[in-house]
């Protein structure tokens, strides 16, 4: 583009600068930050966001704060919350929890969006008080707020809490997203509910929820964990769209209930369906393997399954 004498404009850099976050880019990062300086379109709403959202990402949270000092229509209450959110967010990421609370409180407008990142940061940072005490102070409770508080509760080791919010929920009339029931199926799952299981697998086709590959893989998952092997192989064979991780949970499923024989042609299915590990890193890829080795308890040529792989497969 810039080759061909064409200049980039406001629509522009966001895009380029959400690039370098995804690339973990802060040399090109700046560079583009520059470009946006000597273009003059700095004070520009979006580009401004898509600067701090940038920054935020390569995990520069002082010039993140540098150019949200510097933007003008930061205590506009009518267009600047998503500015606050990016910020709060990234704060929250770092840890810098105070940060995020003073933030928050200076905000001249509070969204939903607005509450629901400042608790969903403080169950990340495993201050599952705080994030209580703050969804209890909400003045609107939606969807995403309690979808934040249900997953908090289940990833802090609190599958009881998580579910009692996810049945409190319900009782309110709040209607959970694919999300709050993959949150509340994981509950299940790490403390073994299977009742609990069995009921929100029945909220799902009660209420025709199309079985997609996350809500697939958490049932086959939990069921797989609360002892139910049968279950989780009839629900994996429902479940249309198959991704890696939905695989290997099946597969994980058979070995630790000792069926080393279905878990090798759950494998061997794998491979045949052509599913590959595009996607996982080197790490999840050495895990699959290493799980499956030592569930199975039969002496394998690894080399000869290896070679049987794709290379493509091996792509990091």
């Amino acid at each position: 583009m810039l080759r061909s004498g064409i200049k980039p404009d406001r629509l522009t850099y966001p895009f380029v600068l959400k690039s370098m976050a995804g690339l973990f880019s802060t040399e090109l990062g700046m560079a583009i930050h520059c470009m946006v300086l000597r273009c003059g379109i700095e004070l520009d709403s979006f580009v401004r966001v898509s600067l701090v959202d940038m920054y935020v990402k390569v995990e520069k949270l002082g010039s993140a704060f540098k150019v949200f000092d510097e933007s003008p229509e930061r205590f506009d209450s009518g267009s600047s919350a998503l500015l606050w959110n990016v910020l709060i967010k990234g704060c929250c990421k770092a840890g810098s929890m105070k940060k995020a609370v003073k933030l928050f409180k200076a905000m001249p407008k509070k969204e939903n969006v607005s509450w629901s990142t400042l608790i969903d940061g403080f169950a990340k940072n495993g201050d599952m008080d705080r994030a209580m005490e703050l969804f209890d102070q909400m003045p609107e409770k939606n969807v995403v707020s309690w979808t934040t508080l249900v997953d908090g509760f289940s990833r802090n080791g609190d599958g009881e809490k998580a579910l009692s919010m996810f049945s409190k929920m319900l009782e309110e009339g709040v209607r959970p997203n694919a999300f709050t029931i993959v949150s509340a199926l994981s509950a299940c799952a790490k403390i073994g509910a299977l009742e609990a299981g069995l009921r929100i697998h029945k909220y799902i086709k009660d209420n025709g929820l199309h079985l997609t590959e996350a809500l697939g893989t958490a049932l086959v998952d939990m069921y797989a964990k609360c002892g139910n092997i049968e279950s989780a192989c009839e629900v994996f064979g429902e479940t249309e769209q198959k991704s890696i991780r939905t695989w290997t949970v099946m597969i994980w499923g058979w070995a630790i209930h000792g069926n080393s024989e279905q878990a090798i042609a759950c494998f061997k299915q794998m491979m045949f369906a052509g599913v590959t590990f595009f996607g996982c890193n080197s790490i999840q890829f050495t895990s699959f393997f290493f799980f499956f080795f030592q569930f199975t308890l039969i002496p394998f040529n690894c080399f000869a399954i290896l070679e049987n792989l794709s290379l493509s497969y091996l792509q990091v």
